[in-house]
């Protein structure tokens, strides 16, 4: 990197972000922010382990991993280690972290310990070592495995000079870990997460996605007759495998915390049967209480037998009272911790605490000691990143990353997440700010990779994923709103072309009523919208304003939040285009009081970005990702949105032509008020190639309803989700399905022409032409709640003779 100048490392850098973003990967340490989570920070630098360096380092871990291992088998059942003496009851058993609820429960491959990681810093004397353990719960391999994607597509170059040992089947060995539990050739397995609030939710997507694993929140899943199920929108299927991603205090409020709303009621049950395996253990997070750091090597020499190979960072226990007095005597060289998580309460951060700061903290030990641990300051070594082009110093840490493997040893990944602090914030942790560097193992000249113990690929054909109810809801709403952002953004987008045109006072006068007319009131469809977009600060605020309910910029949020609820379904080519459009809106402020001519161009590059992006968008998707019933959602929600504005357009457009009260000088009213409409739905020339005649009310109520290839045609909208709905086996196909078609059928028996001209001067017969098109809308918004009834929502009816894995959603 020396050869480059400060204007071309800050181009990487730049670069390199926007990769991060591109990927997906963000880590949010705080939910102020409208726009989402910040993108996960990489260095340009990365940290080198020579194999010198590392071999001690993976054999240490390895060593801890089997005493630890070996610890909580004992403690969940004869306590040997606690019955002789050997450690201190009070940080075991009084553990905020000792479920008693594992107690004689049988963990999955008799073991507890299956996906872990620790801390790894430099201790004073030079040496690396412990610092914490996250064996229960590794959080960080995928920001490893992204971190030398992101590198490697940045700067590949640096690559050709070093022997890097590879991480990027690190995912597919931690699938094949997970089905070995199970004694069905092809389990279902499935990542649990807490959803799109944890901090780490691009973790869990990014690795679902290279496992091949769905991602499911608590309420996907439901307990029947001790077995685990998840609600899919094909009905109820089988779950046998769970890699847990939340803690176990909020796995199961049946037999945990009873507010918990984030787990599963009755899963320990279906534990204790063994109808699931949950990985890692229940239990496991008592191995990541710091108050057991001081006691790891009392474990490992009565576990092993055998001498610590990595020193652990000096760790106090404020519940013991030598310890405690030990450390406010001198707490000015200490960082104060809790017992999990990254916060700090005291010290760490570099500077002398203030008097009140350390008072406070004497005041909070003496309450409850036992919450409390102790660790020196300035632990972390040094390293050099950069910024702004310029090498720095920051403080750094790594963490290492396991898997057990079925013979009880366990497999060290040759990379690590090595964290560093940056110029926002002294720690090292992401939660606390932090950001990231990849990470290089090297290997030896001689190194040869040992063979592959994979199972050989199986010959039979794999049965099709589900989508989960949840998933396709996620997908079915992306459709939606970004449907709906488009065609207001084309609408916007019309009305500022024309207002460049030369018009007429005559003209004007007849365009400007249809645009508020029928400028749908999208989150009550049906209704008359009372704004007034005629001048540009009302168009503007209809574009840009996050305070209007129905604005383009509110639709693309809510498109990209649910887009990102379902991040490991979303290819990274679709999730680029679609990050890329909320990024632009982000940088560009609502600014209301600029001139007229300012407000109309913000306004213009803001819908041609929308109306571009969104078709990019679509056509990624259907490049890049499956075909499955998740996307088939995100397609059924973008038709139905396009023919319930198409239908609301022309309900609105047709009441006041058709009750206009004479024909006097109406026709050629009519023809300018009907080519504005068709070209606010981007049909004008549709119209003409199909027609080829004057605009007149008939012919556009047969294009807008009936025409079979007119894009917003609302029964070729409606058959294109008829079309993706036939591929959903479920109990509510057939009835949604019957329901759309007889709708279709209606309206292709529909004579538009006979109507229109009956119409024209009898009262009754404007009134049933009115009344067919407000049937017509009134049934296609029901649609909406059939489908989300009898796929989308979980209204689960059992009787006696029903089996859980038949179909069980109500139709």
């Amino acid at each position: 990197m020396d050869e480059h100048t400060r204007g071309e490392i800050r181009v990487l850098d730049e670069r390199l972000e926007a990769t991060m973003r591109e990927m997906g990967a963000t880590f949010d340490i705080s939910r102020e922010r409208p726009w989402g989570r910040r993108p996960w920070f990489c260095d340009l630098l990365p940290q080198i382990f020579r194999p010198e360096e590392w071999a001690p380092l993976e054999e240490g871990f390895r060593q801890r991993l089997k005493a630890f291992e070996l610890f909580l088998q004992d403690i969940y059942g004869k306590k040997e280690i606690l019955r002789g003496g050997l450690l201190p009851v009070q940080p075991v058993l009084g553990s905020v972290f000792y479920q008693r609820a594992a107690c004689g429960l049988k963990p999955p491959g008799d073991a507890y310990l299956h996906i872990s990681g620790a801390a790894v810093c430099r201790l004073p004397n030079g040496e690396l070592g412990i610092k914490h353990h996250y064996f229960s719960n590794a959080s960080g391999i995928s920001y490893m495995i992204q971190n030398r994607r992101a590198l490697a597509r940045v700067i590949p170059q640096t690559f050709q000079d070093f022997n890097v040992r590879p991480i990027a089947d690190s995912p597919v060995d931690m699938l094949e870990m997970l089905r070995s539990f199970s004694a069905d050739p092809e389990p279902t397995v499935v990542l649990l997460s807490s959803g799109p609030g944890s901090a780490v939710y691009s973790e869990h997507c990014f690795l679902a996605r290279r496992m091949g694993i769905p991602v499911v929140q608590g309420s996907d899943l439901l307990v029947l007759d001790d077995a685990v199920y998840i609600k899919t929108v094909s009905g109820l299927e089988k779950v046998e495998v769970i890699y847990s991603r939340i803690s176990d205090q909020w796995l199961d409020p049946m037999a945990f915390r009873r507010d918990s709303l984030l787990g599963v009621p009755g899963l320990v049950q279906c534990i204790r049967q063994g109808s699931v395996a949950v990985v890692n253990g229940i239990g496991s997070q008592l191995a990541d209480d710091r108050a057991l750091l001081p006691l790891a090597p009392a474990i490992i020499r009565y576990y092993l037998n055998e001498n610590p190979i990595l020193r652990g960072l000096s760790t106090f226990w404020m519940g013991d009272i030598d310890q405690r007095e030990h450390v406010l005597s001198e707490i000015e060289d200490y960082t104060i911790r809790g017992l999990s998580g990254e916060k700090i309460f005291y010290g760490g951060n570099g500077q002398a605490p203030s008097r009140s700061e350390t008072e406070a903290i004497r005041k909070a030990i003496l309450q409850n000691p036992g919450a409390y641990v102790a660790q020196p300051q300035d632990c972390d070594a040094l390293t050099v990143t950069y910024h702004d082009g310029r090498k720095v110093e920051r403080r750094q840490d790594h963490i290492l990353f396991a898997l057990r493997k079925p013979d009880g040893e366990y497999d060290v990944f040759p990379g690590a997440l090595t964290r560093v602090s940056t110029e926002d914030t002294p720690f090292t942790a992401n939660e606390l700010g932090g950001g990231s560097k990849d990470t290089w193992v090297l290997s030896h000249p001689d190194f040869i990779e040992p063979p592959e113990s994979r199972a050989p690929v199986r010959e039979t054909t794999m049965p099709p994923q589900s989508v989960t109810s949840r998933v396709a809801e996620s997908f079915y709403w992306v459709g939606r709103y970004l449907e709906r952002a488009n065609s207001l953004a084309v609408m916007i987008g019309v009305i500022e072309s024309l207002e460049l045109e030369e018009l007429n006072s005559t003209e004007r006068t007849l365009y400007r009523p249809v645009w508020n007319r029928i400028l749908p009131p999208l989150e009550n469809p049906g209704t008359v919208s009372r704004r007034n977009i005629s001048s540009p600060a009302g168009r503007y605020r209809l574009t840009l304003d996050l305070d209007e309910p129905d604005s383009v910029v509110r639709a693309v949020l809510r498109a990209v939040s649910n887009a990102e609820s379902v991040l490991e379904c979303v290819s990274i080519e679709a999730w680029s285009v679609i990050s890329a459009l909320r990024n632009r809106f982000q940088r560009i402020r609502y600014r209301p009081r600029q001139t007229d001519e300012d407000l109309a161009t913000s306004t213009r590059k803001c819908c041609e970005l929308v109306t571009r992006s969104t078709p990019e968008f679509f056509g990624t998707a259907q490049a890049t990702m499956l075909a499955d019933g998740g996307w088939a959602f995100c397609e059924i929600g973008q038709y139905l949105e396009r023919a319930i504005i198409t239908g609301n357009a022309i309900r609105s457009i047709m009441r006041p032509i058709v009750r206009r009260p004479t024909k006097v000088a109406a026709d050629h009213e009519t023809e300018i008020r009907l080519s504005a409409f068709l070209r606010l739905l981007n049909s004008r020339d549709i119209y003409r190639r199909v027609f080829q005649m004057r605009i007149e009310a008939a012919p556009v109520l047969e294009l807008l309803w009936n025409n079979p290839v007119a894009p917003r045609s609302v029964t070729r909208c409606l058959e294109a989700c008829v079309a993706r709905l036939r591929d959903e086996v479920s109990p509510a196909t057939s009835r949604t399905v019957i329901a759309m078609e007889q709708l279709i059928q209606n309206i292709r028996h529909t004579d538009w022409e006979a109507l229109a001209r009956e119409a024209e001067n009898d009262l009754d017969a404007k009134n049933a032409l009115l009344d067919k098109q407000e049937e017509f809308l009134d049934k296609t918004l029901e649609f909406h709640h059939l489908i989300s009834d009898g796929f989308l929502n979980h209204q689960i009816q059992m009787n006696p003779e029903s089996q859980p894995t038949l179909f069980s959603h109500a139709v």
